[in-house]
């Protein structure tokens, strides 16, 4: 039979290392490593970037997206057989690239909140077979990255309005990116941690799975 103990620990294992998992890099790569490489090395800039400027803020993004990728998938090997890199190119390639869509077109904070809904687009597709009901998984998937950049903008762009607009130098935007990173890292650990709890398959569900049907199968051949 089946250990209903050992598949509780099991997915508790995986959802304690997605929560934290999440908050160090949301914290530490797009909260420090982001203005550190986007701004300690070009300096503060207007609308325009200059190529540097461009330069340094998308190699910023692409780590923060290379860094969360390989945390995803090293939690979800608790789950399945996962290359450290699957699926890393749309991130690679999309969230960078919409971050400047919405920086040039609509300005700040689009390009803070479609960097973060092509996060959870991205993940909706990619981990929809890994849970139980996919329509709704994308659904809610979707709506947390939704929630998780607004709590991110409202509470870092407010706090930089409120306290931080008169800091000099790096410290203002290592402030701003802190505020904005946290909030939205919470949101997104701690809120896909709930929707995981329900939703996400586990190897052990297969085999729980599997036990009915081969008794099944043994009570028609008797």
């Amino acid at each position: 039979m089946v250990n209903r103990k050992y598949m509780k620990s099991g997915k508790n294992i995986f959802l304690k290392k997605w929560v934290a998992g999440n908050l160090v890099v949301y914290t530490g790569a797009l909260g420090l490593f982001h203005p550190l490489i986007a701004h300690g090395f070009t300096g503060d800039h207007d609308r325009l970037l200059t190529t540097p400027q461009f330069i340094m803020h998308t190699l910023s993004l692409v780590v923060f997206v290379f860094l969360l990728v390989i945390t995803r998938n090293k939690t979800f090997q608790l789950v399945e057989e996962r290359k450290t890199l699957a699926g890393i190119w749309p991130f690679l390639i999309i969230t960078p690239g919409v971050f400047w869509l919405g920086y040039y077109t609509l300005f700040i904070p689009f390009d803070i909140l479609f960097m973060f809904l092509s996060i959870g687009l991205i993940n909706a597709i990619q981990l929809k077979p890994l849970v139980k009901f996919p329509t709704k998984w994308v659904r809610q998937c979707i709506l947390v990255y939704l929630l998780a950049a607004i709590t991110g903008i409202v509470i870092g762009l407010g706090a930089h309005l409120l306290w931080y607009k008169d800091l000099q130098g790096i410290a203002k935007d290592l402030a701003t990116w802190l505020s904005i990173s946290s909030p939205a890292g919470l949101v997104v650990a701690y809120w896909v941690r709930s929707i995981f709890k329900k939703q996400l398959i586990m190897p052990e569900d297969y085999e729980a799975e599997m036990i009915p049907e081969q008794k099944v199968q043994l009570s028609k051949v008797a």
